[in-house]
């Protein structure tokens, strides 16, 4: 066990616990001090200038007085921030932007600041601490952590870019970073090959405990590799080696090897455990035994894939879901391992809800707080952060699944309508239209788009384009329209094409749809009561129900486009 660890924890733990308790008692109190907080800190800032912050004194105020807006709208300010411009957002400026996909082709870019970092950090302790106190021995051996790179980019202004898993590895307490199974550097490898090579090279060489990872699609794409890499692993574990075909640049792969020692007696005991299973290969369960314990999301899509999980691992692996976690803020602490719930996180951002039933968008007095919901109801949530985010359209779904007290426990839905995220690659229905008007922008004949499906295929989830051409593609038309629409997509939306390099996504097929289709699809939804003049229909689904109201011909990707289309 990490003694520094056990220590941090067991000082710390149970103070960190009572205070976050003690808020939880009286939310709307802790709710109103910090949005007065929030409004006070930075009423010299452009933005609370413009909405006057100083004049505002209570919760109602802030509703009438700030609208309801979403990135675009701020993005002006953050463009300035990263121009060097100070006092746009906060009064502290941003040390950090984590990066995220939004609904234009253009990144997101969420400021963090000191405080807001500080917050997250208070609530990823206590989240370890809870995890702690149900797992004695989650420190009896290493924790593997799967995480992207802290440092994509910079501003202009010099402020470096990147993703918050990242972030937040490199500044979590040196006593954690202690019981890390890879270093940090390992998850700079631009290659997808070479890194998960190279994690599970390190990792297989060792004895794990936990293994942290955002997406469980990423733990299990690891265990699929470690069975294909099974006998290059076991022989670098013997000889202290690092050997791969993909490329890794020289100073890191130095760096890494450097590291390394020979270890009979590990690939002696891995080359058993190969021997015990069918194919000769590497399983997670065999090679780390006291692996007990994996935190990921468990709600949304990421359902789809805990039963694997358990499959490859051990019948009796816990799973806790890390909680409501997003680039912009870190919304709830799940304190079991049961379901995938967790306490909204009060202290640290400011929550508006609007109930996901009502038909109308909201206008700015409509938010309801925290007191207002109830239970059992699903709710699209709002967010007023410490790094500068104010009434903050996530276009997330909660549903409030009961109560810490007297505080919420959501658990997450969904993305909204028309967002479709498997492995968090959050693809929006405008970008989707986007790529199709690129991707097949040059096609000589007409066609009809009718939607893109986000569906599971041989386990790995990808997108399906269900289109209706006056006159077929060629083959090789098809072929290349598959991949220009990867392509567009790609460009659309750059968590898309880093999932789609890391290959948590399949790429894209194209579904040919009979000719007629759409008109008798749109004929049947005007006479179910559809009024035909505002007839609208969402552009991107993971509801393989709707592709089943289309007669399809024919299915085609980039390597089966050698298939004959029939007319």
């Amino acid at each position: 066990m990490s003694l520094a660890m056990h220590m941090i924890l067991a000082v710390t733990g149970p103070r960190t616990l009572s205070q976050f308790t003690a808020h939880c008692r009286t939310p709307m109190v802790v709710q109103d001090r910090l949005l007065q907080h929030i409004l006070q800190k930075n009423a010299p800032t452009a933005f609370g200038r413009r909405f006057t912050f100083d004049g505002i004194g209570s919760i109602r105020e802030y509703k009438k007085r700030v609208p309801i807006l979403s990135y675009e709208e701020h993005r002006p300010y953050i463009d300035a921030q990263m121009q060097g411009h100070p006092l746009q957002l906060t009064t502290e400026s941003p040390i950090f932007f984590a990066t995220t996909s939004g609904t234009t082709g253009r990144p997101k870019y969420i400021p963090v600041t000191p405080e807001s970092r500080s917050a997250k950090s208070q609530l990823v302790r206590l989240f370890l601490y809870t995890l702690y106190q149900a797992h004695r021995t989650m420190f009896s051996g290493k924790i593997l952590t799967v995480i992207s790179p802290e440092i994509e980019s910079y501003a202009p202004c010099g402020t470096p870019c990147g993703a918050e898993s990242g972030h937040m590895y490199r500044n979590m307490p040196a006593a954690m970073q202690t019981v890390y199974a890879c270093p940090y550097e390992v998850c700079t490898i631009p290659d997808y090959t070479a890194r998960y090579y190279t994690l599970l090279r390190i990792a297989a060489g060792q004895s794990l405990s936990v293994m942290f990872a955002c997406n469980p699609s990423t733990i299990l794409l690891l265990a699929e590799r470690l069975a294909e890499y099974s006998a290059s692993i076991i022989r670098d574990v013997r000889d202290g080696t690092l050997t791969l075909d993909a490329p890794t640049p020289s100073p890191l792969a130095s760096l890494i090897q450097s590291r390394l020692s020979p270890d009979p007696s590990r690939a002696a005991f891995l080359e058993e455990c190969a021997r015990k299973t069918n194919g000769g290969t590497l399983l997670p369960n065999a090679i780390w035994p006291h692996m007990k314990i994996v935190t990921c999301w468990k709600g949304g899509m990421a359902k789809l894939y805990l039963e694997r999980l358990t499959a490859m691992f051990s019948e009796d692996l816990a799973i806790r879901d890390i909680g409501y976690v997003s680039s912009e803020h870190r919304g709830s602490i799940p304190l079991s391992d049961e379901g995938d719930s967790g306490v909204l996180a009060v202290p640290t951002n400011f929550y508006e809800f609007y109930p996901a039933d009502e038909d109308r968008p909201p206008r700015p007095l409509d938010l309801l707080t925290l007191d207002e919901l109830e239970e059992g109801q699903q709710y699209f949530i709002y967010v007023t952060t410490l790094g500068g985010l104010y009434r903050y359209n996530m276009n997330d779904m909660v549903e409030v699944t009961g109560y810490y007290h007297r505080t919420p426990m959501i658990r997450f839905v969904q993305k909204g309508k028309g967002v479709v995220s498997f492995t968090g690659e959050k693809l929006y229905e405008r970008q989707v239209i986007e790529a199709v008007a690129e991707g097949l922008t040059d096609f000589p004949g007409a066609y009809e788009f009718i939607a893109a499906i986000g569906e599971f295929a041989d386990r790995v989830p990808r997108y399906a384009f269900l289109i209706e051409f006056d006159s077929p593609p060629s083959r090789e038309e098809a072929r290349q329209l598959v991949v220009r629409l990867d392509q567009a997509l790609r460009r659309q939306n750059q968590e898309y094409a880093s999932k789609r390099d890391s290959q948590r996504l399949d790429p894209p097929v194209i579904r040919l749809v009979r000719r007629g289709e759409f008109d008798r699809y749109r004929q049947r939804m005007v006479e179910q009561g559809r009024h035909d003049a505002q007839f609208k229909i969402l552009r991107l689904t993971a509801d393989p129900a709707f592709a089943q109201q289309f007669a399809m011909l024919d299915e085609f990707d980039d390597r089966k486009a050698e298939r004959e289309l029939p007319l």
